[in-house]
């Protein structure tokens, strides 16, 4: 058996028992709270756990044949693309750190980067749907700065500063999207929120004109992706939740670009106006207890072949109303997003509806021709703890 399989083997008795597969039944002190699996064979072992665990859900949780087929896939593609991913970053730091210099430092965060975005996309994202949308983001961007590395004309001193701070600025994310004792940090402002009657599109909208975009009448899916993320993170750094790195992530309303140079900023900006947007629903809902209301209601659907979604801009928070008879489940776009990130509710294109919400949070995308489907996926977070005990 090779390596990843035995570590895998140590712990598939304990992460397969239904305690973990439950949403929020953590059975040990701490599993609240995301644990970054820096060694790679442990993290090779949780994504063989998730795949596995996924697998046998899937084969349960999906009626049609020909679904299930393709859910099968991209469950196997998680697997598979982040294995390849861990490979060719380490391949690549071993090698530049063979020949010393500089080089080696930029392929060392880059190969930080990539284990903690993947942390991010096994832990945090319990939608393997989304969750492969997230790996191929993180993919492009690593093939990019491999590509600038390698380039014997590339600023090296310049991508050196621009990998440091992509590194920085992903453990940030990751660490701080799930984790209990990272949203206390922003469990106040989430509450004044709730209490003042301010919806999320409401929410974005100040923090744009705050920052100065929308002084033309400009919507938020007007600005351009940069502007976006510095909007996000601007919801995220006001509410406590997270301290980002500011030099990158900011659009420079006076130079029109980036803060400092950034060779691969067209592929990073992808990765990371995913990861605040996330973020940023986190830390709206935190006070809502969104996740246990749709799972009471979900749970009338679950015997269903699949079923149909209505998402609603402007209607409660905790709204979640499950029709039975007529196969339809209603909720908010905010329910919607915390949905389909825990996985409670999943399509094949759920990473596609997620980046849709996240460039306009205003609007709904179209799903009238979708048929979801409901389960609890595997907890990532829990896995990863028993992984590394």
């Amino acid at each position: 058996m090779d390596s990843e399989g035995v570590v895998a083997a140590k712990v598939a008795d304990e992460t397969t028992k239904p305690a973990i597969q439950e949403d929020g039944a953590e059975s040990k002190a701490g599993m609240t709270d995301l644990l970054m699996l820096t060694d790679k064979s442990q993290l090779q072992a949780l994504a063989m756990l998730l795949r596995n665990n996924e697998e046998l859900m899937m084969s349960q949780a999906i009626k049609s044949e020909t679904e299930r087929i393709e859910y099968l896939k991209t469950v196997s593609d998680c697997y598979t693309r982040t294995m390849k991913l861990l490979d060719d970053s380490m391949a690549a730091r071993t090698t530049y750190e063979r020949s010393g210099g500089t080089r080696s430092l930029v392929a060392r965060d880059m190969d930080d980067y990539v284990v903690y975005g993947l942390n991010a996309c096994l832990q945090n994202v319990r939608n393997c749907c989304v969750r492969l949308d997230a790996i191929d983001k993180l993919r492009a961007h690593y093939d990019a700065l491999a590509d600038a590395v390698a380039d014997p004309a590339a600023n090296v001193e310049g991508l050196a500063a621009e990998a440091s701070e992509y590194k920085a600025a992903i453990w940030q994310y990751c660490y701080n999207q799930r984790s209990a004792s990272a949203r206390a940090h922003s469990r106040a402002y989430s509450q004044a929120l709730k209490l003042e009657g301010i919806d999320f599109a409401e929410l974005v909208r100040r923090h744009q004109l705050r920052l100065g975009y929308g002084s033309k009448g400009e919507e938020f899916e007007d600005l351009d992706d940069t502007q976006k993320l510095e909007v996000y993170n601007s919801i995220i750094v006001e509410s406590g939740r997270a301290g980002l790195p500011v030099r990158m992530f900011s659009s420079g309303r006076s130079a029109g670009g980036p803060k400092i140079a950034a060779t691969t900023w067209a592929e990073a900006v992808s990765v990371f106006i995913m990861a605040a947007g996330n973020l940023a629903w986190d830390v709206f809902t935190t006070e809502h207890e969104v996740e246990a209301i749709l799972k009471g209601s979900l749970n009338l659907l679950a015997g269903l072949g699949g079923f149909a979604v209505e998402a609603v801009v402007g209607a409660a928070v905790t709204k979640a109303v499950a029709n039975v008879g007529a196969g339809v489940f209603a909720c908010s776009l905010a329910g919607f997003v915390v949905g389909a990130i825990s996985g409670l509710i999943f399509v094949g294109v759920s990473g596609l509806l997620i980046n849709l919400i996240i460039g306009s949070p205003r609007k709904v995308p179209d799903m009238s021709k979708l048929m979801f489907h409901t389960a609890v996926m595997p907890d990532g977070m829990a896995l990863a703890y028993a992984v590394s005990h």
